[in-house]
């Protein structure tokens, strides 16, 4: 086939990309003068066609003195080629450009066109459209417009999974939350700061038009049951950026890793009704280097993000409350690649995950689409569906060239997700991490918040469908202080303060109409994970208590590099009670405990008791002071039976006494040989070391008097 020149230039001008995503002639008439072809003056047809050349330096709306001089080119070439008459001309010079201002989001899926456009060139699942990428590009396209010998191709009709109602809902939510700023409008103080960023994370500074200066975010949803694709919604224009923050953007997920801990710590026999130690911070010695502290390179210090925090708590309860000291335990004892491991089964299939402790917390990276997908398994006892965007492809003639043919594995033993989910369920409610993303309906879901503010997520789940969304800044990781969003200052933002609240007035608007609907029931055996384990209780009598002595002061260097009687407790899974008492012990040394050590104990009723995680172990500890008691009425005891009692009573208080007797001759043989009064009396409260003094009843000398 053969083309004419105004063939070949009308095929150019109805595929040519114009700027902010406005492919050929027709579209760019819509997005910049909201016109058709017919009804353009000739000063807006001009206009109109100098993006080409470059479409970010002749970009009308952030450049329009660039297009103003340019236009008014384009309108002196007409004149000189006749196609106008001069005085046209120079009435169409002195129109003003009066572009029409931007929707935010051009198309409401242009980045699911392009990566539906990147699957079919590139992905093996659709190689029967081609063995090369020519033969992909001809089948997807049709035949160049320059090729005049080609024949065939394109035509083709592609459906896919996007709800677009639902995608255009997610634009206008990021977009009201998170809008773009135009940096060629900012003051200098504003573009300074911006600048800064950049150089503080090492970032190359892009020209002014392409600066990133504010926080933006993601949201992605899956449809838990099939796997299929129903928003992937990138905060930024498609015309600003290309590269889909929905579908390809990694970052830190924060705590919304700690599900993939907690599900590897049931898989290795784990229960939710572990105790665990709480305090903050925690040290954690690694095997490998985990520090920027070149004095401590292996050590891990973790601490818990605000809040009050209980020194020990129960895993469902640190897991609801997202408590970092006790996950960072839970990766220690399961280890980092049991955690890899889960994720990957559950749907983190590709974002870089490092082998490292601090995976628990969100290390490594992951996508919102990877996230959304991962938590369906929440909704589904563990059943996945693989995410997919392309339903089903048709030749130009209707024929099914391809249908997407789905398969859901069991990748999580059906109880432990029944049993991990319960404390998920209640994030999103006042007794959890993320209230504001409360709809009201069956959901569970997780917070996530990188190190220093500089990621945030919320990660939800409902019967029907897990949604993820993700807030942060797109060219580099930048700590989220001192921000305003959507009207609203934050000194710092956390996943429940910013993304929570997206993703609940996103999934209010998704759900309208949509029943409730349930979540699977507990399969047999979710009671297994909710036993109280047993524990041993250590012999900690003789050592320090606390880092932190009775008076409230600090242990000299604070207790570095003791192992104190609390942390041994602790590290056995119980709690420990300090109670104070007086003892000639240094300060601060355990005196006593109770229970004593072991598994079991017997009680005052003799009954056998069996020691279980979260069990108090009450230990005495040292003031330092001598021990006082008050003295025991030893009136009618012999001297024998006081010795007894002496004993008894510095077992009990640790009160040892000296004594005396005195005769005390008396008529009454009733008294003989016992203990008539003391000295001092019953009750008075007698010092470690005191002398008392026993009056004992004798008889008469024979011959006396």
């Amino acid at each position: 086939r053969r083309y004419t020149k105004d063939q070949i230039l009308e095929f150019y001008l109805n595929s040519v990309y114009f700027g902010w995503g406005a492919y050929g002639v027709k579209a760019a008439a819509q997005e910049y003068f909201g016109k058709s072809l017919d009804e353009l003056t000739i000063a807006e047809s001009a206009a109109m066609f100098v993006p080409i050349r470059n479409p970010r330096v002749y970009d009308p709306r952030r450049q329009p003195e660039n297009v103003l001089q340019r236009r008014n080119d384009v309108i002196d070439t007409m004149v000189a080629h006749d196609m106008i008459t001069k005085s046209q001309g120079e009435a169409a010079k002195k129109e003003p450009l009066d572009i029409r201002p931007p929707s935010r989001f051009n198309g409401p899926a242009d980045h699911v066109v392009a990566e539906v456009k990147r699957q079919l060139l590139h992905d093996p699942e659709f190689a029967f459209l081609g063995a090369t990428s020519d033969e992909r590009k001809k089948a997807v396209f049709g035949c160049p417009a320059d090729d005049t010998s080609c024949q065939g191709g394109g035509g083709l009709k592609v459906f896919v999974t996007i709800d677009l109602d639902l995608q255009e809902k997610a634009n206008s939510i990021l977009e009201s939350w998170l809008p773009y700023p135009d940096p060629t409008t900012l003051s200098k103080e504003d573009l300074d700061a911006c600048i800064s960023r950049y150089n503080a994370t090492r970032t190359a500074v892009p020209s002014i038009e392409n600066l990133r200066c504010a926080p933006t975010g993601a949201i992605s949803m899956v449809d838990n049951v099939t796997g299929a694709i129903q928003v992937i919604s990138s905060g930024l224009p498609f015309d600003i950026e290309q590269f889909d923050l929905a579908l390809r953007g990694q970052r830190n997920p924060g705590s919304a890793f700690k599900p993939f801990g907690l599900v590897a710590y049931l898989e290795s026999g784990g229960s939710l009704n572990s105790f665990w130690d709480a305090r903050s911070p925690l040290e954690i010695e690694c095997p490998y280097t985990c520090s920027d502290n070149p004095k401590n390179p292996n050590i891990w210090t973790v601490s818990n993000a605000g809040g009050s925090i209980e020194p020990g708590l129960r895993l469902f309860d640190a897991t609801r409350r997202s408590v970092n000291v006790v996950y960072a335990q839970v990766a220690v004892q399961v280890g980092p690649a049991h955690i890899k491991d889960v994720a990957r089964r559950m749907g983190v299939k590709k974002s870089e995950i490092p082998e490292v402790y601090s995976i628990v917390l969100g290390a490594g990276g992951a996508t919102p689409i990877e996230m959304a997908s991962a938590f369906s398994n929440f909704a589904t006892n563990g059943l996945w569906a693989e995410p997919y965007l392309i339903e089903r492809i048709e030749g130009p003639d209707g024929s099914v060239l391809y249908e997407h043919v789905g398969q859901r594995l069991q990748v999580v033993d059906p109880a432990i997700i029944a049993a991990a989910r319960r404390p998920l369920r209640l994030v999103p409610t006042n007794a959890g991490t993320a209230p504001k993303a409360n709809i009201g309906r069956p959901q569970g879901g997780k917070t996530g918040t990188h190190q220093n503010f500089m990621d945030a997520w919320f990660v939800g789940f409902v019967p029907q469908y897990s949604t993820a969304v993700w807030v942060g800044y797109p060219d580099f990781q930048y700590p989220m202080r001192n921000v305003t969003i959507n009207n609203q200052f934050y000194s710092r933002v956390f996943g429940g303060s910013v993304p929570a609240p997206i993703w609940a007035e996103f999934m209010t608007a998704a759900l309208a109409g949509v029943p409730d609907g349930s979540f699977p029931d507990d399969p047999p055996g979710v009671n297994k994970y909710y036993e109280v384990p047993p524990a041993t209780v250590p012999n900690v009598v003789g050592m320090i208590a606390d880092a932190v002595g009775p008076d409230g002061a600090p242990l000299p260097d604070g207790g570095a590099g003791i192992t104190t009687a609390k942390d041994a407790v602790y590290a056995a899974h119980l709690q420990p009670v300090l109670v104070e008492v007086d003892s000639l012990e240094p300060v601060g040394t355990v005196v006593a405990q109770s229970p004593p050590p072991g598994a079991s104990w017997t009680n005052e009723n003799g009954q056998v008791v069996s020691v279980a995680q979260g069990d108090e172990v009450t230990l005495s500890v040292s003031t330092g002071l001598p021990p006082t008691a008050p003295l025991p009425d030893f009136t009618g005891l012999t001297v024998a039976d006081v010795v007894i009692a002496l004993d008894q009573l510095k077992q009990d208080t640790g009160v040892e006494l000296d004594f005396t007797t005195v005769p005390v001759i008396t008529a009454e043989p009733s008294l003989y040989d016992v203990v008539i009064t003391t000295s001092p009396a019953p009750g008075f409260v007698v010092t470690y070391g005191d002398p008392i003094t026993l009056f004992v009843g004798a008889p008469p000398v024979e011959g006396g008097g």
